[in-house]
């Protein structure tokens, strides 16, 4: 049996399994991102008052180097879950590509071989 689409369906299982790992790390690293940028950005949003405002429910305070602002109960459940996504995004991301290495980036051993001699 040697039809031109015989090829496609032998695809090795690793194949298969790296495509998915590359994937996951592509989403990992999107939403990482996603979520620094945010968490960052929260520092310089232009609603968020320098003094608290209990009227308002702005009573959770972001210490902004020394400089505090104040977050309603929404704006610091934000703030609180961007900082336990960053580690829980980030360590399975460094894992993937340590151990699994799915873009083929780790370099391969090479044995150690004396220089060639110069030759006349």
């Amino acid at each position: 049996m040697s039809g031109k689409g015989q090829g496609l369906k032998e695809q090795p299982l690793a194949r298969k399994g790296r495509t998915f790992w590359k994937v996951l790390s592509i989403g990992l690293a999107m939403f990482l991102v996603v979520s620094f940028v945010i968490n960052i950005s929260m520092y310089w949003w232009p609603n968020i008052p320098s003094s608290p405002r209990p009227a308002e429910g702005r009573v959770y305070p972001l210490n902004n180097h020394g400089y505090y602002t104040y977050m309603n109960r929404q704006e610091y459940l934000l703030n609180m879950a961007l900082e336990w996504i960053f580690p829980a995004l980030f360590f399975p991301l460094v894992a993937i590509q340590y151990f699994l290495d799915p873009f083929d980036q780790k370099t391969r051993w090479r044995p150690l071989r004396p220089p060639r001699p110069w030759v006349r």
